[in-house]
């Protein structure tokens, strides 16, 4: 372990909640309002999530990488109400975002793991098991049902290591993997989960997402 550094560290990379900005997907079903609220469900789950698991381990920290608003109410809110930190996502795609968040992360600690704020099903065990993959491996990667993955970890990523990444498409996993063969990374992998993107992942994996809204 470096001196002085955090040994794990756990990055929540997630949107300001912007009206026509989050959920796009959802929009033609629910509407912007309605969008924006799932928005903040979703990520409020993760935050609450990942911020228990911190509190339980004095050995993780937890940090804000956030799109768009760095300002908004609800990410200083809840930084504030968890003692986290807020940092702007940089880059062109997602592929250079996570990159350099990790690199920026790995100053202060030395495993970090990104989740995403849609990973409704994220939960302590889970997080718990990807540290424990980055004992003995170089990544870990909690795959998604749709060909993504909610969960990523390493100590350490190459230059440009996502950039043959097809962000958006069913590929992304075996893309990623790929990028760690060639890389010369050895990594693990987590049990399958899931994450909200459309309406049908709501009304297969997370009704509950769509109480109290209305015209739904």
């Amino acid at each position: 372990m470096k001196s002085g550094v955090t040994k794990k560290l756990v990055q929540v990379f997630f949107k300001a909640p912007i009206e026509g900005k989050v959920k796009t997907r959802l929009i033609p079903k629910v509407g912007l309002l309605n969008s924006v609220i799932i928005h903040t469900r979703l990520c409020e789950q993760v935050i609450q999530c990942v911020a228990s698991y911190a509190g339980k381990n004095e050995d993780v920290a937890v940090q804000f990488w956030v799109d768009l608003d760095t300002r908004h109410e609800f990410v200083q809110e809840h930084a504030a109400r968890y003692g986290i930190d807020v940092f702007q996502q940089k880059g062109s795609d997602l592929g250079e975002r996570m990159q350099f968040a990790m690199e920026s992360g790995l100053m202060t600690a030395d495993q970090v793991v990104i989740v995403g704020g849609d990973c409704f099903s994220l939960c302590d065990q889970y997080l718990a098991l990807a540290f424990d993959v980055l004992e003995n491996k170089d990544m870990v990667f909690g795959p998604a049902d749709d060909g993504g993955y909610i969960l990523i970890g390493s100590h350490g990523l190459d230059n440009g290591f996502f950039k043959d990444v097809q962000w958006g498409e069913s590929t992304v996993l075996a893309s990623s993997i790929d990028c760690a063969n060639h890389s010369g990374k050895t990594y693990g992998l987590l049990e399958e989960r899931w994450d909200i993107d459309t309406w049908d992942d709501i009304q297969r994996n997370a009704p509950q997402l769509l109480e109290g809204l209305n015209d739904c």
